[in-house]
């Protein structure tokens, strides 16, 4: 049996990685998730976005599986291209800073003049427990990003850590908690049928 779908697909003429799911009902009706990604975009902004989800009977979408995808498409692709150039010129601008260059200078003036370089605060515990709350937060970051990536949010949003157990980390795990609870609530909003 022939099918063009890879035809389609390329002569929407955008390089790129396409993850689909496909899930089919006991009544035969299906539900797509679609998810475009540009083959590089170092922007983390980029995993904010979740996949479309269309939903209808086989003949709903062979009729209409890629008009909706090609309508999403270009905008999907600029937004990847958009991030990668704004992330290589803000990384232009903080290489050219003034600030940047100074504080540069000031970290090399003071290890020169007291020999040894600076240290923060955290430095100051006991080397193999602090080793080992690392790897700890670290495994647990890596679960929760891989939840993530699986659209997991409520089990990665259990996992995530207090900000109690690692206040050194109060920023990163505020944002983290923050950005999980974001998705899960597009998550259940962003469910698309040809029906609208």
């Amino acid at each position: 049996m022939k099918t063009n779908f890879f035809e389609h697909i390329a002569t929407l003429n955008t390089p790129g990685i396409w993850k689909l799911a496909i899930q089919v009902d006991a009544n035969g009706n299906f539900t797509v998730s679609e998810l475009f990604t540009a083959l590089h975009c170092g922007d983390n902004a980029a995993k904010l976005i979740i996949p479309m989800n269309l939903c209808g009977t086989a003949q709903d979408l062979d009729e209409g599986f890629f008009d909706k995808v090609t309508e999403a498409l270009p905008k999907t692709s600029e937004l990847y291209t958009n991030m990668e150039a704004h992330l290589k010129s803000v990384e232009a601008a903080k290489t050219a800073s003034k600030m940047e260059q100074d504080k540069k200078n000031k970290e090399k003036a003071k290890t020169a003049t007291t020999g040894t370089t600076p240290k923060n605060e955290t430095d100051q515990e006991i080397p193999e427990l602090k080793e080992d709350k690392k790897k700890k937060y670290e495994g647990i970051m890596k679960s929760i990003a891989e939840l993530n990536d699986r659209c997991k949010y409520e089990e990665a949003l259990d996992l995530l850590p207090t900000v109690e157990e690692y206040p050194e980390k109060e920023n990163e795990l505020k944002n983290k908690r923050a950005d999980l609870n974001r998705k899960k609530d597009l998550m259940a909003q962003a469910t698309l049928t040809f029906n609208s």
